[in-house]
């Protein structure tokens, strides 16, 4: 009993210091270890072994920086825990970076489906997974902070409640014979998301967003709904050769079919709202985190904050006018340089976008944004 309550107590205490903002969390059964595909060395047997999953880029700075202290530690526990370093980059790339850096404890594998990276919820890397040999998550955190301290303690605790530990990790390796493949999911009460590295393009949101982007329209209300379904849809695609345009449009058409929506298009005049950079230093300034690691990437940072990885100006304005339906909104920027953005742009009680007001005076003040309005010709695509 007072082992119970020991282990118990490390559980919370870690969960309290490394707790992270989404599941899976500290005393949870972990995901299953699905679609690796192992690049420097064997998997060596799991039975009664712990598993310590970093989640690491080689475009990080952090995680390369943490490397030679996990492999001492994956020398110094090599007889209790299988060191595993995931990246969802494509092979070439990791396979470059370990022909110029010889770790020899750790094991690297490449999550090319995105299937772990997506079933930990991984906003940032490093972040280490420790799981138990019944595949219970003992620890998370940053990998850089892992200390022999931590391991012993927890390693020390779970064993002395119960000896004969029965292995229940299971790791099962990709299929080389994969070449692409679309998969489509309603996903209901979820939040938006989208990302796009290595292999794999997930985008999940509304039917009314999901669509336009899959067909490749830059600007969302060209698009006018009637009648379709309020559901919130994710789309998951893969494919060893990148780009993803046709599998897209595969997808496209997969949708429109399975929901039987039609369309047609009609021109009409219509108020347009153009975007300008009018302060690229305050712009450029406030950026000062871009991530050239990630190509895509869109999120919730908090109950406020909505985060773009690597978007160009008009990107932002064209996700901006999906938000702000029915106003159509243009750049006048034609720069495809990228940047980060944190824009505080919902309400954190009401969980909507804040007024079209407040959106052109955050975009005005702190990212250099002006707007002005307009009268044009538009065509619109009706969907039914």
């Amino acid at each position: 009993m007072k082992n119970t309550i020991i282990l118990l107590v490390l559980f919370f205490s870690i969960s309290t210091f490394y707790k992270v903002s989404s599941q899976p969390l500290v005393g949870n059964q972990a995901p299953l270890l699905t679609g690796l595909k192992i690049v420097n060395k064997q998997l060596p047997d799991l039975e009664n072994k712990f598993v310590f999953i970093d989640f690491w880029g080689t475009w990080c700075i952090p995680c390369r920086k943490s490397l030679p202290h996990l492999d001492k530690l994956a020398e110094k526990y090599k007889d209790k825990i299988v060191f595993l370093n995931v990246s969802d980059e494509k092979e070439k790339d990791v396979s470059q970076f370990l022909q110029k850096n010889n770790y020899q404890h750790l094991i690297f594998g490449l999550d090319i489906e995105k299937n772990l990276f997506l079933n930990f919820d991984i906003k940032w890397v490093p972040q280490y997974y420790l799981i138990s040999p019944k595949n219970i998550i003992l620890a998370t955190g940053s990998s850089s902070d892992l200390t022999d301290n931590i391991l012993d303690s927890i390693i020390t605790n779970y064993k002395s409640l119960k000896t004969d530990i029965v292995s229940g990790i299971k790791i099962t390796q990709d299929s080389t014979n994969k070449i692409s493949s679309v998969e489509i999911n309603e996903r209901p009460d979820s939040r938006p998301f989208l990302t796009q590295s290595g292999y794999t393009l997930i985008v999940r949101d509304s039917l009314k967003s999901v669509l336009p982007f899959l067909n490749g329209v830059k600007l969302a209300n060209r698009i006018r709904f009637q009648h379709v379904p309020t559901k919130m849809i994710e789309v998951k695609i893969f494919s060893r050769y990148a780009p993803f345009d046709s599998l897209k449009l595969n997808a496209y058409h997969q949708i429109m079919a399975s929901y039987g929506i039609t369309k047609k298009e009609i021109t009409e005049p219509s108020t347009v709202y153009n975007y300008k950079v009018e302060n690229p230093k305050l712009l450029k300034d406030k950026n000062t985190f871009v991530n050239p690691g990630v190509l895509l990437k869109r999120e919730m940072e908090n109950d406020s904050t909505m985060r773009f990885d690597n978007y160009a100006v008009g990107d932002v304005v064209n996700y901006l006018e999906g938000a702000y339906f029915p106003r159509i909104l243009y750049t006048q920027s034609v720069s495809k340089e990228v940047f980060d953005w944190d824009l505080e742009i919902v309400n954190p009680v009401t969980h909507l976008f804040v007024s079209f007001e407040r959106l052109n005076e955050i975009l005005s003040k702190e990212y250099g944004l002006k707007m002005t309005e307009a009268t044009k010709n538009e065509t619109f695509t009706i969907y039914n």
